[in-house]
């Protein structure tokens, strides 16, 4: 256990790591670094706390920073403006005003102050490149700072974000992070005693309120699990810093709690009771990798298991590339189509899961390549571009946290082996349905010609998205695919007569054999394994739309039925190089809003060709969406408009 009443002499200052630097042009990003660095809106100009001088002109230098502490470099451009918007006047004194991190930007929000980690390390860590190591008025700002953050914990351990008498999840954990990091680095310098104690009662009572399962948070089942994964993560970070291991005697049995109740039996985590991509894999698995590296639990590898083989099938590669799309429509809470892995340090949110591909070779398919790591790295040192401040939104202390600790991770070749081992790519022929903690079924099919995906069942969240989702092709790759935004984007029978959008609330789904649904019953139980022809028929809540599709070994056929006039849409995936053209000879062209009245439309990709046939003659539109993909994809939504009833067929055949 620390003896902070000791006084202990000052200890050496924590190593660690590197970032991009540069001089000449670039006078836009300098404009940008002005806006995002303002002054703070009412302090005393420097006349009660000194005011922190300016990053010096030069600086940062990028071939100073060791390679893993690159990521420092666009933080160390506002430790000046961050420190100095640390108000000196009443009221708030200490309050970082100027709106850091998170909203909203009031007083009683508690993760705006999180950024006391930033100012501790700046202050507490000598390197070459750092000329903040020991600044008194950076000391003097930090301690001001220090003072109103743990001014707004209530009695009981936790601290506010909405709200000045709110007792939040969020602010409790992950400032628990926080202040921890501020006491280790604090004890480096040897410096602030009385405020250290303060921090060290702070962090202990902020534990045992994360830990209490008489809090709404250990309600059953476990909802926003990110966040209270982020509490362990740091009750496991305090117990460490204070050298108290009883502080965390209890993390074991909670991730049990979590094991249990905390991820649903599809895999996913629950946000708060759906899956989340955003929230899954780019803030919960690295507090997992954080909590491993700390608490090397097997309960955290069984979490980690099962997450990997969730998102084996919600990650969606395209062919030849070591990116592609996330099964948008799952998502609950972030607008997520697109999955891309970022070499660059300064975009890495997922970096500190890094710490579990050893002991979960699966998520090897999610991560950068040691080699493209590398790579990045030497790219950023020797570019001569100014370093970009990190914006005043996007400045989260966890990154800069979780990078310069985090392994390289797997190398090329490892990642692509993992990414052919993915099931939709290594298996011509499945049915796999996977159960939600609420009444959802997430049905993915792999077929010879195609994989798609469905969701059915109850719908919690407005962002989720019901019924038929995507259309991927292992050659031709994705062609149609709902992403779960507020706009018409998603795959969806609307009835007109009566405004329901077959996408857009409950719906309840039977499997059936065959081609109709008048086979005989498929339970939900018995669905996954079946490789066979089957048809799901799913229906609306109010029963105004009825869906039947029918998965064939070649395609799907969607047969709706309705109470009169509707439209049938289809978020398309478009390339730049494809051709599209309706079944009549109309041509659509790439960027061009296109109405005729036709049977079919086909997509001509990489010497494949989609056809969605509607089997008569229907007007149909054709329209580009303001939202482009991978570089070289954009939406575009085919609208088929019919009355009562329409079936579509959708496959693809090679160019003859």
């Amino acid at each position: 256990m620390h003896d902070d009443e000791a006084r202990p002499p000052m200890l050496p200052a924590l190593s660690r790591r590197n970032f991009l630097v540069g001089t000449g042009a670039a006078a836009a990003l300098m404009a940008i670094a002005n806006a995002e660095a303002s002054p703070a809106m009412a302090t005393s100009d420097g006349t009660v706390l000194p005011l922190v001088a300016p990053l010096p002109a030069g600086q940062p230098v990028r071939s100073r920073f060791a390679p893993n502490e690159q990521v420092l470099a666009a933080y160390l451009m506002i430790v000046a403006p961050l420190a100095n918007s640390v108000r000196d006047v009443a009221p708030n004194y200490g309050w970082m005003e100027d709106g850091w991190q998170r909203t909203p930007n009031q007083p009683y929000n508690a993760r705006i102050m999180e950024h006391v980690a930033t100012l501790s390390w700046f202050y507490a860590n000598d390197r070459p490149w750092n000329p903040y190591y020991r600044d008194p008025a950076l000391l003097g700002r930090l301690d001001a700072a220090l003072g109103y953050y743990l001014s707004l914990q209530h009695a009981d351990g936790s601290y506010p974000e909405y709200s000045p008498t709110e007792h939040h999840l969020s602010p409790t954990g992950f400032g628990t992070v926080a202040l921890s990091a501020t006491l280790r680095d604090l004890r480096a310098a040897g410096e602030l005693h009385d405020r250290r104690l303060q921090i060290r009662d702070a962090i202990r009572k902020s534990s045992a309120w994360l830990v209490d399962t008489s809090r709404p948070h250990w309600n059953r089942p476990v909802q926003f699990v990110n966040q209270v994964v982020a509490g362990l993560s740091g009750v496991v970070e305090a117990a460490h810093i204070l050298g108290e291991p009883a502080v965390s005697a209890s993390v074991p049995n909670r991730l049990q709690i979590i094991l249990q109740d905390g991820q649903a039996p599809a895999g996913f985590f629950h946000e708060p009771l759906a899956p989340d991509a955003g929230y899954n894999f780019e803030v919960m698995l690295p507090d997992l990798g954080a909590l491993y590296q700390r608490l090397p639990d097997p309960a955290i590898i069984q979490l980690a298991e099962r997450f990997a083989a969730w998102f084996g099938y919600v990650v969606v590669m395209e062919p030849g590339r070591n990116e592609g799309f996330i099964l948008s429509a799952t998502s609950a809470r972030n607008i997520v189509p697109t999955f891309v892995t970022t070499p660059e340090d300064d975009l890495d949110r997922s970096a500190l899961a890094r710490t579990l591909l050893p002991h979960v070779p699966a998520l090897g398919a999610f991560f950068v390549s040691s080699e493209e790591k590398t790579d990045a790295r030497n790219a950023w040192a020797a570019s001569i571009a100014p370093v970009a401040p990190r914006r005043k939104q996007d400045s989260s202390p966890r990154l800069y946290m979780h990078v310069p600790q985090s392994p390289l991770g797997v190398t090329s070749a490892q990642r692509d082996a993992r990414t052919a081992a993915l099931r939709y790519r290594q298996e011509s022929t499945f049915t796999e349905l996977r159960k939600g903690t609420l009444d959802q079924q997430y049905v993915f099919v792999r077929r010879p010609g195609y994989y798609t995906a469905a969701v059915y069942g109850v719908r919690p969240n407005s962002l989720q998205r019901m019924g038929t989702n995507a259309f991927w092709h292992p050659v031709a790759g994705m062609l149609a695919l709902t992403v779960n935004s507020t706009g018409p984007d998603d795959w969806t029978t609307v009835a007109d007569t009566v405004g329901t959008a077959s996408s857009r609330g409950p719906v309840t789904a039977t499997h059936h054999f065959g081609s109709t649904p008048r086979g005989a019953v498929i339970a939900p139980d018995a669905l996954t394994g079946h490789k066979g022809v089957f048809t799901t028929r799913y229906v609306t809540a109010d029963g105004a739309v009825t869906t039947d599709v029918t998965h064939r070994p070649d395609g799907i056929r969607r047969v709706l039925t309705t109470p009169g006039a509707s439209r049938e849409r289809i978020p398309l995936i478009i390339g730049t190089g494809d051709q599209v053209v309706f079944a009549n000879g109309t041509p659509a062209p790439y960027g061009q809003e296109t109405i005729t009245v036709t049977r079919g439309l086909t997509l001509t990709r990489g010497g494949m060709r989609f056809i969605i046939d509607w089997g008569a003659d229907r007007e149909a539109k054709y329209a580009p969406m303001d939202r482009s993909y991978l570089g070289n994809r954009t939406h575009r939504i085919l609208t088929i408009s019919f009355s009562g009833t329409l079936t579509v067929d959708l496959r693809v055949v090679p160019v003859s």
